[in-house]
């Protein structure tokens, strides 16, 4: 006999409001349903304008993805292309049960806990909303976003959405709190989100900067990959050599910046990266980003169970540069709450390939939230020579990277960490917890926040709902 983890009310509550809230973004008329493993109903919202049929069909996509322990997009492109037998699925189940976008199940630390259903959009919106709602699903850390910083976040979003895949979901202006909170009072920003699968990149403008304050610099033209202002998203997609022509053509014409050689197929002796397939580059801002092709024995479910999702499928991690992995292993896993997911060193001319570099000897350690995307290390033994983080790095410059943490329910969480951050090697960025206005937490999706800094200098920021 063993000790097993069921969804309490408090839990459905959760998991409701972080939907709705999702679904209030942009006025998405929806209905919502947190069922237990077993399919009973644990928890139900509908909003004002969602039909009828809305309300029904949220409980049967939940059930079947709780039913099933698989999200019900993928059932849906399953069944719409090579396993149509899976129709029969839902009378097999003996209770309302549908294979339609929208389903999410709901894990911790690989138990099936439920499901959580939403209905009243598209097939798409309603797994976005969705996905967004089971972030809500403790325990936490979850990685909410990666943040870029951009002199013309229009362009950069154009450039993610017509070459990689994603989403524009909305601009807004984050408001004064916010901008306290990064390090820029004063300043008026503006903050476009995009979407690739359940992730989301955030990309961050200063449309006018505070008192005092210096305008932004670029990323410095000799950049490598073992500086430690290296901060990359890990964009997974389904065949690279497809995902990367776009971009292997703006190379060859001049209008992008290469990291890796060409791309590349890790070797075979190394056990845990095996036939993985990456290629690395600079966005027209100069921010990093890797194409990444999990084989079949690699990766988590979620990038192999949905064969009609399209080329780019969603962000696995952010790499960042670091300079000891001892170090970063005590804040990110006892401080913050990750825990180590894999721990290795990369070398041979297959990793000088796809970093740029000569003689690369590489550590990396991954650090994982309980779903999701996560945070991956690299400490660079070899080459040496990498440069240290600016010590005067603000949100308006380009290397400025910020990874979004959400950790807890209230503000207790935050201070809590606040006060351990230095004895972790950490620095505060705020002067302490800062309080969103009730418009911008409604817009932003927390009401309060800590920025931090990492060891190395990276930015994070802890958010509460």
């Amino acid at each position: 006999m063993r000790s097993v983890f069921a969804l309490e009310l408090a839990d459905a509550e959760r998991l409701l409001d972080a939907t709705l809230a999702e679904a209030r973004r942009d006025q998405s008329r929806v209905a919502a349903a947190v069922v237990d493993a077993g399919g009973r109903l644990l928890g139900f919202s509908r909003l004002d304008g969602a039909s009828p049929a809305a309300a029904d069909a949220a409980i049967a996509k939940a059930r079947m993805a709780a039913l099933t322990g698989n999200d019900t997009a993928g059932l849906e492109a399953a069944i719409n292309g090579e396993r149509p037998a899976l129709e029969q699925l839902a009378p097999v189940l003996g209770q309302p049960a549908a294979a339609m976008g929208g389903g999410v199940a709901l894990r911790w630390e690989g138990e099936l806990l439920g499901g959580l259903g939403v209905s009243g959009m598209t097939p798409q919106r309603d797994a976005e909303i969705a996905a967004a709602g089971a972030g809500a699903l403790p325990p936490w850390p979850h990685l909410e976003a990666v943040s870029f910083s951009c002199s013309d976040a229009d362009a950069c979003a154009a450039f993610f959405c017509s070459q990689l895949g994603f989403r524009r979901l909305d601009a807004i202006d984050p408001g004064p709190e916010y901008a306290t909170l990064v390090g820029l009072p004063g300043a008026r920003l503006k903050l476009v989100r995009l979407g690739l699968g359940h992730e989301r990149l955030e990309l961050l403008e200063v449309r006018e900067l505070g008192p005092g304050q210096r305008p932004g610099r670029p990323f410095p033209d000799d950049s490598r990959s073992n500086d430690l202002w290296f901060q990359h998203i890990c964009i997974v997609v389904r065949d690279l050599e497809q995902a990367s022509q776009g971009v292997r053509e703006a190379i060859a014409a001049g209008r992008l910046k290469p990291i890796s050689s060409a791309p590349q197929c890790l070797p075979v002796w190394n056990t845990a990266a095996a036939n993985i397939e990456a290629f690395k580059f600079h966005t027209p801002e100069g921010h990093c980003l890797e194409l990444l092709a999990f084989p079949p024995d690699k990766g988590e479910a979620r990038w192999h169970t949905n064969p009609e999702a399209g080329v780019f499928l969603g962000i696995d991690h952010s790499a960042i540069g670091i300079s000891d992995s001892a170090r970063s292993c005590r804040f990110y896993d006892e401080l913050l709450g990750l825990r180590l997911g894999g721990d290795g060193v990369n070398h041979g001319p297959e990793q000088d390939g796809l970093d740029g570099l000569a003689g690369t000897q590489v550590r990396i350690t991954g650090h994982r939230c309980p779903s999701g995307a996560g945070i991956e290390c690299l400490d660079y033994r070899t080459p040496c020579g990498g440069r240290t983080m600016p010590s005067d790095l603000g949100a308006q410059d380009r290397p400025h990277g910020q990874l979004r943490l959400r950790v807890g329910d209230d503000t207790e969480a935050l201070e809590a960490i606040a006060s351990r951050v230095e004895s972790y090697g950490g620095q505060l960025v705020s002067s302490g917890v800062v309080r969103l206005a009730l418009e911008q937490a409604t817009a932003l999706g927390f009401t309060a926040g800590l920025q931090l800094a990492d060891p190395d200098g990276h930015r994070l920021q802890l958010v509460v709902r």
